[in-house]
Parts: C-alpha cells; structure tokens; sequence
C-alpha cells in the first residue's frame, strides 16, 4: 500500500507538471501564432491620425540590430538603434534612439510576426513612434502605416512605403465630414494609411515625394 501511495503521488506530480508544461507551452504558442489570429488585427488609419498618435516622428538611419531574449516571456526581440537624423515631431534632443520589435532570429531561432516589418541595419526613413517606453509588440503607429524609407536617387531622396512602393501623394481626410466619410477598417497587408497615395502599379507615372515635402505636410497636420 505505502509503495502503491508513492506511485499515485508520483503519477499526479508528474500529471500536475504535465498541465502546467502544457499550459505554458499552449501560452507561448499563441504568442508565437500571434500573426496568422486575431492578435494581430491593426485598423486602416488615416494618415492624420497617424501623425496626431506619434509621441515622435523622426527622420533617422538604422545602425544596429540586437536580437535579445525577453526575461519574463522568453519570446525574441529585435532591439534597433537608431541615429536620428531630424525630429519632425516630438523629444528633438535625443541623437540616437533604441525601439524593441518583437520577433528576430537568435541562435537557429526564428519569430516572425505577420505584417511586422523590422527596420533593417543602413535603412534610412521616416518613422512614426507610438512610444519611446511602453512594451509594444510594433512601436510604429499603425505598423506599416507609420513606416516610411527614403532611397536616393539622382541626387534627390525619395519617400517610398515599407515594401518600397512610391509615395506620390499626401493629403489630410480630416476636413471630411464624418457623415460621408468612409469608416476605417481593418489593415490588409503592409498598405499605406489613407490620404497617402501610393504608385503601387507604377500607373501613375509621377515621381515620388521627396523627403522634405513629406516633413512639410507632417508638420502641418501636426499643428
């Protein structure tokens, strides 16, 4: 009997370990296959309201990437240094800044979360930041909609999407009466927010923004 007690308290340790492995792993998985669920469902914003969310809007360049091991999820973050180049909106004392994006590779490991574009080492645009300090899975407003590179080309820098489709056109939706204007809705894919016009065809056949027209109307939807 005292043999027979030892085997059930064993089996229920190992059952109650079980459970909680289970648990923490169906936790981490969900994290993991956070993109393909509803955790990562971004509304379609307007391109004003993307420049009245940013704590910060800058122009900068990537230096650095670090690829670190959050100590309380045990999930990949991709940590990107910045050199800041000019502040549009926002702290304008800060030379360098370091946002966390979440997933990266580490040792063999890959995370990757759908729609979330990490901004990679030489990279120069404009960035739109929700905030400096709280834990965001993506620290741009709107994603892809707060993400803007600049190329070079012909000795004059051009504003281009997050997937490199030309920016050709701005303009503010927030004169639109909210009676006829057409709701928000959910983001699909990595697009642009509205009132940004986009040459995604190449139908258009006019040339992208250049990076100071952009700051100009940034900084007058900011006022």
């Amino acid at each position: 009997m005292f043999m027979s007690n030892i085997g059930i308290s064993k089996r229920s340790a190992t059952f109650q370990f079980s459970r909680r492995l289970i648990a923490r792993l169906t936790f981490l998985l969900g994290l993991l296959w956070l993109p393909i669920g509803y955790g990562t469902t971004i509304q379609k914003l307007d391109i004003d309201d993307v420049v009245m969310e940013a704590e910060l809007v800058f122009e900068g360049e990537v230096l650095t990437h670090e690829v670190r091991v959050d100590s309380n999820s045990n999930l990949i973050n991709t940590f990107v240094t910045f050199l800041v180049l000019d502040v549009i909106k926002g702290n304008n004392q800060i030379d360098t800044l370091e946002l966390k994006f979440a997933g990266g590779t580490l040792n063999g490991e890959t995370v990757r979360i759908n729609g979330l574009s990490i901004p990679q080492p030489g990279e120069q645009g404009i960035y739109f930041v929700e905030s400096t300090s709280n834990k965001l899975i993506n620290p741009l407003v709107g994603w892809s909609q707060g993400h803007f590179v600049i190329k070079e080309s012909e000795g004059q820098r051009m504003v281009y999407t997050n997937t490199l489709k030309p920016v050709v056109g701005i303009q503010s939706v927030s004169s639109i009466p909210l009676t006829i204007k057409r709701p928000n809705t959910i983001l699909e894919g990595n697009t642009a927010a509205t009132g940004i016009l986009v040459d995604s065809e190449g139908q258009l056949r006019r040339q992208p923004l250049q990076v100071n027209q952009l700051k100009s109307e940034i900084l007058e939807m900011s006022r």
